[in-house]
């Protein structure tokens, strides 16, 4: 199995699914070679593997589907907790089932087999580091802590290569859509090509800036527009300013990047009525404007690729090389977090489907899209003491990912086991579930 495995992978043209992954996997459990006593696979080294058997062989299979696949199906994850049932025995029916009673110098497994078609529950109860997990799990929203493993999810940034990449996808994009919007026509191919000029013109302006690097990128339709049903769908300035003067009192250097009609005096509103700006209102633009903190996107060119691409800016000449991004202990007391960060509540959920590589724009809204919240605006009024509220949109990313298991010091009877926890998202669970696999490895004296 395993060599029919490589040929797939160096095959070029070849993508493999995540159920080719599930598939060699549970082949592998069923015949217990990840037990650590178990005969090595005959000719796994040959292949260019670091392990033949054992916790360490799932580990390296797992890091090779964790590079080519995202997500798996719950009946996926079924068939895993089956086949890790069948090649680990079962101590559930014996007399050292009890706990107090269980032999902590091997691996200990309580799983039975399911019916493929079951409902699998969600367990909550923590796991002694001897025993073999395989679980649907909730992981703790804000910390991305698994209660049966203790293991802790991370927040899987982009790679320089990455956000170039994303770069370039905004750039095609952007053409796709521009020919969409403005209808594709005959001899246009110079007006199709005007929205990537356009975009290009932004990230090279975004480049060759001097001055500070922009910090924070907001995302001013969807400010401007927040929680204004009430008010007949006004676009509302005043909110801009607020999350503008917040942001620069917090210490970050924020752009706001409207459509283009936003940035006149009398324009159509997101519900079709003619909307006026007051002079106060005309005022905040100029301010913005004069102090170059705004950018209007041209015509028919839509708005959601700038602010996009500015988060992945690389701002050569105002950065100089300096890493943007603020530590959790930061003393200034500013938002933790990869720089740009972008302020948005927009779930982008037509981007993702477009989009050519999910797991770049999984990671990219991981890392920079903060959400916010405050009080409405009713024109220019607010209540009093209106605060804003941050919060990113991720705590930890979802994409298949191991973590090292902590060591629980205080329980000497399994303080010698480790290990790493796989957790894999599960498409038609709940966000924040999981299926958790953790075989148990004895540390290395």
């Amino acid at each position: 199995a395993l060599s029919l495995f490589q040929r797939m992978q160096s095959t070029s043209g070849v993508i493999l699914e995540p159920e080719t992954y599930v598939l060699l996997l549970a082949s592998i459990a069923e015949n217990k070679y990840f037990c650590d006593d178990s005969p090595p696979i005959e000719g796994a080294i040959d292949l260019g593997y670091d392990h033949s058997h054992g916790p360490a062989l799932f580990d390296e299979l797992a890091t090779e589907m964790a590079a080519d696949a995202l997500e798996i199906t719950s009946s996926s994850a079924r068939r895993l907790y089956n086949a890790l049932a069948i090649g680990f025995p079962n101590e559930s029916s014996s007399p050292s089932s009890n706990p107090e009673n269980q032999d902590t110098d091997v691996v200990v497994s309580t799983l039975k087999e399911v019916h493929p078609l079951m409902s699998m529950p969600i367990t909550r109860q923590l796991a002694n580091g001897n025993t073999l997990v395989a679980s649907r799990v909730s992981l703790d929203r804000s910390t991305g802590v698994c209660p049966v493993t203790e293991a802790q999810q991370r927040l899987v940034v982009l790679e320089e290569d990455q956000r170039g990449q994303l770069h370039n996808d905004l750039l095609d994009l952007s053409t796709e859509q521009f020919t969409k919007f403005a209808g594709k026509m005959k001899g246009k191919d110079s007006a199709d090509n005007k929205a990537r000029e356009e975009l290009q013109s932004f990230s090279d302006w975004l480049d060759t800036r001097e001055g500070e690097p922009f910090t924070a990128i907001v995302d001013g339709a969807n400010i401007g527009y927040y929680m204004q049903s009430f008010d007949k769908g006004r676009f509302n300035y005043h909110q801009i300013k607020f999350i503008v003067d917040t942001l620069e009192e917090r210490g970050e250097n924020p752009l706001v990047i409207i459509p283009n009609k936003y940035g006149y005096s009398k324009f159509y509103s997101a519900k079709g009525i003619t909307q006026r700006l007051d002079q106060t209102e005309i005022q905040i633009i100029e301010d913005l404007a004069q102090s170059g903190k705004l950018y209007k996107v041209p015509p028919r060119c839509l708005d959601d690729f700038y602010w996009m691409l500015a988060s992945v800016s690389d701002q050569s000449a105002s950065r100089k090389g300096r890493d943007l991004s603020v530590s959790n202990d930061n003393p200034e007391g500013r938002f933790p977090g990869t720089r740009p960060m972008l302020i948005t509540n927009d779930q982008m959920r037509d981007h993702k489907m477009e989009l050519l590589e999910t797991r770049l724009f999984r990671r990219w809204y991981g890392c920079h899209i903060v959400n916010y919240n405050f009080t409405a605006f009713v024109m220019g009024e607010s209540v009093a003491g209106n605060e804003v509220g941050f919060s990113p949109a991720d705590f930890f990313s979802r994409e298949i990912q191991g973590n090292q298991c902590p060591i629980n010091s205080d329980d000497e009877d399994t303080s010698c086991w480790g290990g790493h926890a796989w957790h894999f998202p599960v498409n038609d669970w709940e966000l924040d579930e999981r299926f958790v696999i953790r075989i148990p490895a004895k540390k290395q004296q």
